[in-house]
């Protein structure tokens, strides 16, 4: 039977007649089964229009059927084509690349792709050549539109086109945005080569292959960690799920895939703490290093490096958290430092932290607060520690003399790193691969621990979790700084 606000599309009918050619019962009940889904499926189709956009729909598709002349071919002047439920008329752009199809549509253009185009003109064409055997109209017109859809299917977003649009939302650190953009080119050219994998056509079939195919790679002659695995694999993962979330795709198909199992002993999955001889000896060696320098390229840099690394020893942040740090941040009158992500008013690079639970205050241990108070008088600069400023590359300047915006990508902490990796490597822990400048944070955590530091106070002063949840306990931000002070004083960092 044909729902009554519907049989306009099929002149009037109230019953579609098909004739069945099975042999017995079980072959005609299949065919009658195909059939039915195959009328349900043109009904939905248009379930989603009011009673006024169907009448028109309906209308339209009579004017279509009647009059032929109104489809001309693809080589200039207007065209009907139907789309999402509505007849367009007038300008429409055929292109391969989303990205030029997306500037299109957005000018009011009906773009598809070069695929999606053909289909329609070959279903166009079904229902304007006169039928000598309407059954067989029927089918033809049934196969056309599975082409149809097949083809649709393409004309979405890619692996690689989308990227920009998750960028613009998500706005992810420029170190985490380079991984995302190394493993979303990784994942494509891993099933299409140079070609273009289209999200529509992702399975959990090629999110798995992925994931065995990140085993077989090596990294300076090693194998990859599983722990690197399940980075590539949660990249992945995070760019179906926003393009699910924008509606490129029904659903995230690397749900339910897991990376391999880390067999390794927990404590051979991270970087590794330095012992407090190691961190004596790092303070040593490394302001001898820095302060025998007399020629430096960048003012100040010398003052800047022996601050930020009693910076990362005495607060347990992140590197790149201390070395982003603007003078605004740091408010000796309560001891405190702010670790935000709020904007400014200065030119360098913008504050970024890791998520929204990195954004906390942190108390000024009473061996950092003079070395702090110090270096404040040194200069007027906005910043910290202003010779740690990021520059624009070359490429980044090109970016910004073609559409106008400036992004700086470098990192704040890139000196200090490099002063680890170049110089102080092989003097502290020259056999220890493990051993890095964030193993200062690793150092902090395991001396909160022999302190005694609960649990909470140490993930709120690490950015572990939200410590609103905690402070309420305590009567307000101020009690409950001193109270992640008097736990921070009790430790010996150095």
């Amino acid at each position: 039977m044909i729902p009554e606000k519907y049989r306009g599309l099929y002149d009037d009918k109230t019953v579609w007649l098909i004739p069945l050619e099975g042999r017995g019962d079980a072959a005609l009940q299949a065919e009658a089964a195909a059939h039915a889904h195959r009328h349900n499926q043109e009904i939905s189709d248009h379930d989603d229009l009011n009673p006024a956009a169907l009448a028109d729909f309906i209308e339209a598709v009579r004017a279509e059927k009647e009059n032929p002349e109104a489809f001309t071919p693809p080589n200039g002047g207007s065209r009907k084509f139907w789309k999402d439920g509505k007849a367009h008329v007038g300008a429409w752009a055929v292109s391969n690349d989303p990205a030029y199809r997306r500037r299109q549509a957005a000018e009011g253009d009906l773009a598809m792709s070069e695929a999606e185009a053909l289909a329609r003109l070959k279903l166009a064409e079904t229902y304007t050549t006169p039928p000598a055997d309407p059954e067989l109209a029927e089918l033809r017109a049934f196969k056309a539109d599975k082409e149809l859809e097949a083809a649709i299917s393409k004309n979405s977003e890619t692996v690689i086109s989308i990227l920009p649009r998750w960028r613009e939302r998500e706005k992810q650190a420029p170190s985490t945005w380079k991984k995302h953009v190394q493993y979303a080119n990784e994942f494509s050219k891993l099933h299409v080569g140079d070609g273009e994998l289209y999200l529509s056509e992702i399975t959990k079939r090629h999110v798995q292959d992925y994931v065995e195919h990140a085993q077989t790679l090596t990294y300076r002659g090693a194998p990859l960690s599983p722990t690197s695995v399940a980075k590539r694999l949660d990249s992945v993962r995070a760019l179906l799920s926003f393009a699910a979330s924008v509606d490129e795709i029904d659903h995230n198909p690397a749900t339910g895939v897991k990376a391999p199992k880390d067999a390794r002993p927990k404590t051979s999955r991270s970087w590794k703490s330095f012992e407090p001889e190691e961190i004596k000896k790092l303070v040593k060696v490394s302001t001898e290093l820095w302060n025998g320098r007399r020629n430096s390229k960048q003012p100040g840099r010398k003052e800047d490096l022996v601050t930020a690394l009693q910076c990362l020893i005495w607060t347990g942040a992140r590197p790149e958290e201390i070395c982003q740090l603007r003078r605004e941040d740091i408010d000796l009158s309560n001891g405190a430092i702010h670790i935000t992500n709020d904007e400014t008013s200065d030119d360098a690079r913008v504050r970024l932290t890791k998520n929204d639970s990195s954004i906390r205050t942190v108390p000024i241990h009473s061996q950092l607060l003079p070395i702090l108070s110090q270096h404040l008088r040194r200069h007027n600069s906005a910043l910290l520690f202003p010779s740690f400023a990021p520059e624009a590359t070359p490429m980044e300047l090109e970016e910004e003399r073609r559409t106008g915006k400036l992004e700086i990508k470098g990192r704040y902490a890139r000196p200090l790193s490099r002063e680890w990796t170049d110089n102080l490597r092989g003097l502290i822990a020259p056999n220890e691969p493990r051993k890095v400048l964030y193993s200062l944070r690793h150092s902090w955590a395991a001396e909160s621990r022999r302190t005694g530091m609960p649990e909470h106070v140490r993930n709120a002063l690490m950015g572990h979790a939200d410590d609103n949840r905690h402070a309420s306990r305590y009567g307000g931000d101020v009690e409950w700084l001193e109270v992640k002070r008097e736990h921070v004083e009790r430790m010996t960092c150095a």
